[in-house]
């Protein structure tokens, strides 16, 4: 990670207790900015113009469409999709971006009893990754409904008076559809429930264009801000691209009223929110301590969580609704963006073996659960592995997760599962979850987890040999 290209020290006082307090700012506003910031530029990525999206598709991404339209990802994600970090493997995706400036729009939950037995969700992330509702069988009509979206502003038409309401705290929307899917064979069967998602505009609606903070985007929407400054690029070329960005978002979505405060103080740095935001505009001592500031809060939300001891597994204590707990949301944004909330789904989290060493190929590992003591989730359970870029890994066995709806795995006599991973491969591959040759790290996802999930203690991985 580059710091800053060190400056002459700024003689007059005035002009560096300015700095100052710029740097200070700078740091906060990229903590709190930072989850807005990555749903923008997703959201202008994948809803790029057609020639765009393909030419900038990730080795055939399929989760992009234009705005206010579902697009279903037809197979799980693998290592060849790399849009969002950390995707999880054993889902159907269905992705939406939905901007209700103009108007409500209308949402159609699949009938569940057309599915039985078979997990979906509809989750609804606000601009700032807040997953403020989960749609499905829990809370839906199990003979399928629809549900009028309505942005902070928007009224309900009066045709659609009796249908359930979800009002929204940003006009733009992130639809992150999952459903639960086997291996190929059982695609077509989650694809059918996949087809009865729809997504379509209120009576009265009329659809516009992109909003402007997207439409507009500053730089490359490819890769991160945070992720371009750590791959090299020096904090003075990224830290203006990133102010603009999120200036230019605040101007669209403004946040809770309880944040107001907050985001008047970034103003005492000229980060107002704005549409025509320009950071030309700001004098050289204050633009100097918001790069700085920049750089500190890309190495803090970077460090959450490795400056304590490290242990085998950290269980994410809330996900998917932060209320005032910006650093932690800005954390989960960098590690994977859209993750639920925790009454849908728990993760964990391994980085360290057993002995706290960090996980690395080179080495061979088993993860044993006992029979009375596997993962407390009344959906499904599955352990993820991904290379140390936070994508999936590559490899010849095209497996990346193994869970509780895998086939072919071998238990013990006792009824235990036992894992084995690392780069080479064992005689017995049945349950060998390939690693790269080098760092790596896993995330287990528990869906629709069971009370007292938070005191489980996940089995640590135990090294076997090199």
């Amino acid at each position: 990670m580059n710091a800053p290209e060190s400056r002459p020290a700024i003689a007059d006082p005035v002009a560096r207790a300015r700095k100052s307090l710029a740097r200070s700012i700078g740091l906060a506003a990229f903590v709190y900015g930072y989850p807005l910031t990555e749903t923008y530029r997703t959201c202008a990525l994948q809803t790029a113009p057609q020639a765009e999206r393909r030419a900038g598709a990730s080795h055939g991404s399929d989760v992009r469409a234009p705005l206010n339209t579902l697009h279903h990802a037809p197979r799980p994600s693998t290592d060849e999709d790399r849009d969002v970090v950390t995707p999880a493997n054993d889902l159907l995706y269905t992705i939406a971006w939905v901007h209700l400036a103009a108007g409500p729009m209308l949402l159609t939950v699949p009938a569940a009893t057309r599915h039985p037995g078979r997990y979906f969700v509809l989750p609804l992330y606000d601009a700032y990754t807040e997953n403020f509702e989960n749609l499905g069988p829990r809370n839906c009509n199990p003979e399928g409904e629809t549900v009028v979206l309505v942005g902070p502003g928007g009224t309900v038409p009066e045709p659609l008076a009796g249908h359930r309401v979800v009002r929204c705290p940003t006009d733009l929307v992130w639809l992150i559809g999952r459903i639960l899917v086997g291996d190929e064979g059982d695609w077509p069967a989650a694809r059918a429930l996949q087809s009865e998602i729809k997504l379509a505009p209120a009576p009265g609606t009329a659809l516009h264009g992109r909003p402007g903070a997207v439409e507009h985007w500053a730089g490359p929407p490819v890769d991160a801000m945070a992720a371009a400054f750590e791959h090299g690029e020096p904090a003075a070329q990224v830290a203006p691209r990133f102010f603009t960005n999120m200036c230019r978002a605040l101007a669209e979505a403004p946040g809770r009223v309880e944040d107001r405060g907050l985001v008047a103080w970034f103003g005492q740095a000229g980060l107002r929110p704005d549409a025509a935001f320009s950071w030309d505009a700001l004098d050289e001592p204050v633009r100097e301590g918001l790069v700085e500031g920049f750089a500190e809060g890309v190495q803090l939300v970077g460090a959450v969580g490795r400056n304590r001891r490290p242990r085998p597994w950290s269980m994410a204590p809330a996900t998917g609704r932060y209320g005032s707990e910006f650093l932690g949301r800005a954390r989960t944004a960098y590690l994977g963006l859209g993750a639920l909330a925790t009454s849908e789904a728990v993760y964990a989290a391994a980085h360290h073996d057993a002995r706290q060493e960090p996980l690395d190929g080179q080495h061979r590992y088993t993860m044993r659960f006992e029979a009375d003591d596997m993962p407390p989730a009344d959906a499904f359970w599955s352990v993820t592995l991904y290379d140390s870029d936070r994508f999936l890994y590559p490899n010849a066995l095209r497996r990346h997760a193994i869970g509780d709806r895998t086939p072919g795995l071998k238990r013990g006599a006792d009824g235990s599962l036992e894992l084995v991973l690392g780069h080479a491969r064992p005689v017995d591959a049945a349950n060998w979850l390939p690693a790269p040759a080098g760092r790596f790290y896993l995330i287990l996802r528990m869906y629709h987890p069971r009370e007292g999930v938070q005191s489980w203690r996940v089995p640590a991985l135990q090294v076997e040999e090199r």
